[in-house]
């Protein structure tokens, strides 16, 4: 785990690298600030060659999956470890998802309401996902069936 540390500016929340490092401060009780203040606190680490990105690609099913809290500490976590979100529901609708996405800082070109299992799971194998977390069985089934090398994580 790379050296982020916790600081304080003028009595507000932050990270920083190391014990040297700038204070990126960060809004209390809003996830999309604090996870930008420690993504530049990481850049700030690559920057000065302690750290190498090497962040992979993992994607969660929204419904039953981030909507728990064991989905929520999942992502938290992936993005703690520097790696790169998407979600991939098979919601047709994307307006709630895209909500939480922001909350956590998830760009919306990496959040999918896609209609089915089936173009979920195609997704998952376009995108080149590593980790996938979901709750389906039919999710677990058709990445079986299409042969589909990928870690899935049943929440």
């Amino acid at each position: 785990m790379p050296p982020v540390q916790e600081c304080q500016e003028n009595n507000k929340p932050g990270y920083k690298w190391g014990t040297q490092g700038k204070c990126y401060i960060y809004t209390k009780d809003n996830m999309k600030s604090k996870n930008e203040a420690k993504r530049k606190a990481i850049v700030q680490g690559i920057a000065t060659g302690e750290y190498s990105f090497e962040g992979v690609k993992v994607s969660f099913d929204y419904h039953e999956t981030l909507t728990t809290d064991k989905g929520k500490e999942y992502l938290q976590k992936e993005i703690d470890n520097g790696n790169i979100i998407y979600i991939i529901s098979a919601s047709h609708f994307v307006t709630d998802i895209r909500n939480f996405g922001e909350k956590y800082g998830i760009p919306k070109d990496r959040i999918f309401a896609l209609g089915s299992n089936k173009a979920k799971v195609e997704k998952i194998k376009e995108l080149n996902i590593v980790r996938h977390y979901d709750n389906s069985k039919q999710v677990e089934d058709l990445i079986k069936e299409n042969n589909i090398k990928v870690e899935l994580i049943k929440v």
